[in-house]
């Protein structure tokens, strides 16, 4: 504080000394100047570390910010601008005349039958066996039949005695029994009678003519003439209707079992494969058995099958990378080298053995298939562009139609019934048409 109040004291000499004297006004009385007073310079005391800076007010300058341009309308009218481009691009071709021709490129297919040798190993041989009951579906009917038998004679004479054929017999149960034949008895020797034995049958149809033997115990006929039955008679029997076992049902109890062992069969092999290899499995052999013979009376058959199968396991993109390098090389063999595959190569597996054993190779037998369609690149079309440009429609199909690979032409133009192609090429397009293969 005391070093700030010297120098203002300094300050206020040194301006003093400066300034001149000026007369006093005549009007004012004088007044007595006093000189100031020198004050003789002292030691001011100085308080360590103790430092007072004034600050100087700052100017205060006008800080109003400036108005903002309306950059923001620069968005809404690049938007404008582009919509604007997009619309007269589209606008100027629907103005123009313009021209749509559709081309159907020819198609051709190749079938063949080749025999692949690929990297395989044969699977071990699985055996299943299953069994199945299925209702026997053969109708019969069945008359009535008449027991038949034999009947035998015994004569006491002592001379020989003839029965007449169709003598007729009653047994205790009262079953009527006549004979077939005559019989000539013989004389008696004794102590042995004479006897011979005929045949004969019930009178009446059906089973009560099944007699049991010696159910016919008489005298008989003649004199002295004994008739007996010494066995049963058989095969009466009433009319019936009756089930047999026929072909078409041992056929379908079989294909039935065939169908359910040869998936399993396939599940049991195909669970042997690697992973990148695809199964082949050569036909399987069959053992068909059955408790009945084809027209044996039965309510139903049981069929049991039984089914051994082996597999070639090889990998799956062996055949299919050889078959298409035969076809591709085939192809242009066949066509040249403007076509392409349209889709892809059918392979059909027909069959496949082992070739070798030791190296694991088999040999497969597949059948191809493919289609090719002619491809027409994009020189190609400004090319055609230009040459039918300006023609009118039937010149221009004609001209399209003399194009090797191409079978069918259509052209729509913008303006309708106009029949003349624009003279401008970026005015035609060109639209290739694939039909589907059968």
């Amino acid at each position: 504080m005391q070093i700030i109040a010297v120098e203002e004291a300094q300050l206020t000499q040194d301006t003093n000394e400066l300034q001149p004297e000026l007369p006093a006004p005549p009007s004012q009385p004088e007044t007595q100047v006093q000189k100031p007073t020198e004050l003789a310079p002292t030691e001011p005391d100085i308080i360590e570390g103790e430092v007072i800076v004034l600050e100087v007010p700052e100017e205060i300058v006008d800080q109003t910010p400036p108005k903002r341009k309306p950059y923001w309308l620069l968005i809404p009218l690049t938007i404008l601008v582009c919509f604007s481009i997009v619309a007269v691009s589209l606008l100027v071709p629907m103005l123009s005349p313009s021209a749509t021709v559709t081309l159907i490129p020819i198609q051709r297919s190749i079938t063949a039958l080749a025999a692949i040798q690929v990297q395989g190993r044969q699977l071990p041989p699985l055996t299943l066996m299953q069994s199945a009951s299925v209702a026997a579906t053969g109708k019969r009917h069945q008359d009535a039949t008449r027991a038949h038998g034999t009947i035998t004679l015994y004569n006491g004479l002592l001379s020989g005695q003839t029965i007449a054929a169709g003598t007729t017999l009653i047994g205790r149960d009262g079953v009527h029994v006549v004979t077939d034949q005559p019989a000539s008895i013989p004389a008696a020797n004794p102590p042995l009678e004479g006897q011979v034995t005929i045949s004969a049958h019930a009178l009446l149809q059906g089973v009560l003519g099944n007699i049991q033997a010696f159910d016919i115990n008489q005298a008989c006929c003649a004199t002295s003439v004994l008739a007996k039955n010494t066995q049963a008679f058989t095969g009466g029997q009433s009319a019936r209707a009756y089930l047999v076992v026929t072909k078409e049902d041992m056929h379908n109890a079989a294909a039935e079992l065939q169908a359910t062992l040869a998936q399993s069969e396939h599940a049991a092999l195909q669970a042997q494969l690697k992973p990148g290899e695809t199964l082949i499995m050569p036909p399987c052999s069959q053992q068909i058995q059955s408790d009945h013979k084809t027209g044996e009376e039965a309510k139903e058959v049981t069929v049991t099958a039984a089914q051994t199968c082996s597999g070639i396991a090889f990998g799956t993109q062996a055949p299919h990378q050889k078959a298409t390098q035969m076809l591709t090389q085939e192809a242009v063999k066949r066509f040249g080298t403007g076509y392409r595959l349209l889709g892809d190569i059918s392979i059909q597996v027909a069959h496949a053995t082992i070739t070798d054993h030791a190296k694991g190779m088999a040999s497969i037998a597949v059948n191809l298939a493919a289609t090719y369609i002619y491809e027409l690149p994009s020189g190609e079309r400004r090319h055609l562009k230009r040459l039918i440009a300006g023609q009118t429609l039937q010149h221009a199909i004609a001209t399209l139609l003399q194009v090797p690979g191409i079978q069918g032409v259509h052209i729509i133009t913008s303006e309708g019934a106009h029949q003349t192609l624009p003279e401008d090429p970026t005015h035609i397009q060109i639209v290739l048409l694939y039909t589907s293969t059968p």
